[in-house]
């Protein structure tokens, strides 16, 4: 009992200088597993894969510490947000922030779990279905707002994403709310 006290408390000192949420977790599992209540298995199953998950995206945000790499990657994604009702070309956008083309998507693929256009698509869905519910443009004025040519690739688009066309999707979410 003395080894496990001892123990636990070097391992608790050694997640509390890793991460408080990490710590807090820790403790919790170590209550639950000391009150020994009915289902408390599966509500530690539970906090391990918290504690799992939370280290393994401490690590990730620790590679990108590097080089400022999140700090680049942030300001890529700004960029994207600020100009999606506008075309950008990964390639200018990798210019734009003084990096190679390669370098920025292999890192804004790691960082975002996203290829740059297919981040930028989404966050041209994402504002589709925002105007689509908040507004009554017609969709052909959404599409070419959102710089899109062809109505008929945007519709195109938005249904394999979404599973419905964009009349659909307006009245669906119209009458949802």
């Amino acid at each position: 009992k003395g080894f496990l006290s001892s123990s636990r408390k070097q391992i608790f000192q050694w997640v509390r200088g890793s991460n408080e949420g990490l710590a807090a977790l820790f403790s919790q599992a170590l209550e639950v597993s000391e009150a020994d209540k009915t289902a408390s298995q599966q509500y530690l199953s539970g906090i391990l894969l918290h504690i799992i998950g939370m280290i393994l995206s401490i690590s990730k945000n620790k590679e990108f510490e590097k080089d400022n790499v999140a700090e680049r990657m942030e300001q890529a994604k700004i960029i994207m947000n600020e100009n999606v009702c506008k075309e950008i070309d990964p390639e200018e956008l990798a210019e734009k922030l003084n990096i190679s083309y390669s370098w920025f998507r292999k890192m804004f693929k790691e960082y975002t779990g996203y290829s740059p256009a297919k981040y930028f698509q989404e966050l041209k869905l994402r504002k589709a279905k925002q105007m689509l519910i908040n507004t009554t443009s017609p969709v052909k004025e959404i599409c070419f707002m959102l710089g899109y040519t062809s109505t008929e690739h945007f519709s195109n688009l938005f249904k394999k994403n979404t599973g419905f066309t964009p009349l659909e999707y307006r009245s669906f979410g119209k009458g949802k709310q």
